[in-house]
């Protein structure tokens, strides 16, 4: 499986470096060798007009990059994401790092209970697949506060499943909803920021959540070892999901409808 990866991984080089085009906005400001060709190609291939000249290149920056995300108008906005990819990734990783025991503790014979992490995926990829189109049409704030929101009540209600035979169609929805709704934060973060500091604010954003990541499931290992029952368990995680959905509706961005 690990060879199986690394080859698709691999083949997707080519299609990054020949596919994968930078955004019309860096060509605009930072202004590399050819800027001016590569943002025409751009704007024809989106049926806008070319232009006959680069605007006037901004001034650089300076100070450290960080500072930035917590300055002026991007403070509020960057706080907001980061509480919001915190919990996220805490209940996700809670989920992704417990599902085989905690289907096996919610009735799922042993046998059904090793497919849950997989059903979950399944539900992932449908997730954020759908995500992105709902994003289109509704905005991304208010479609991933709804798929975080949702995966909450779904989780506040896991009570009424245990046992049940629809079980395996639950963690696929929780799957759905959370890994559609995190997934989503990532643009959040991409459209939140200008290209001078960009990148540091997504790898901040990514960095946060992984710190979630990490204490999600410690915490969780923790409650299993105390003896929390799972109702008790998913209800926990469902508080931080909702919020997280609540939270991202009112990222204070204007650049991000």
């Amino acid at each position: 499986m690990f060879q199986i990866a690394g080859v698709v991984t691999f083949l997707s080089l080519p299609l990054i470096q020949f596919f994968l085009a930078e955004s019309l906005e860096f060509y605009l400001k930072s202004q590399p060798s050819q800027a001016l060709e590569k943002a025409n190609n751009i704007l024809a291939k989106m049926s806008h007009s070319l232009v006959n000249a680069l605007p006037d290149k901004p001034a650089k920056r300076t100070g450290i990059p960080i500072n930035s995300l917590l300055d002026k108008e991007y403070k509020l906005p960057t706080i907001q994401l980061w509480v919001a990819l915190f919990l996220a990734f805490a209940t996700l990783y809670f989920l992704t790092s417990w599902i085989p025991k905690l289907a096996t503790n919610a009735g799922l014979p042993v046998e059904l209970a090793i497919y849950a992490g997989t059903v979950f995926n399944v539900g992932a990829f449908f997730g954020i697949t759908l995500q992105g189109y709902f994003s289109s049409r509704f905005g991304l704030k208010k479609t991933i506060g709804v798929f975080l929101i949702m995966t909450g009540v779904v989780m506040a209600a896991f009570q009424l499943f245990m046992g049940s035979s629809t079980l395996l169609l639950v963690f696929a929805l929780l799957g759905f909803g959370i890994q559609g709704g995190f997934v989503g934060l990532y643009a959040v973060a991409a459209r939140m920021y200008p290209t001078e500091f960009r990148t540091t604010g997504v790898g901040w954003s990514i960095g946060i959540g992984r710190l979630g990541g990490i204490i999600g499931p410690a915490v969780g290992g923790v409650l299993i070892g105390m003896g929390l029952s799972m109702v008790t368990n998913f209800l926990i995680y469902a508080v931080p999901t909702i919020f997280a959905g609540i939270m991202t509706m009112y990222i204070s961005s204007k650049k991000v409808s």
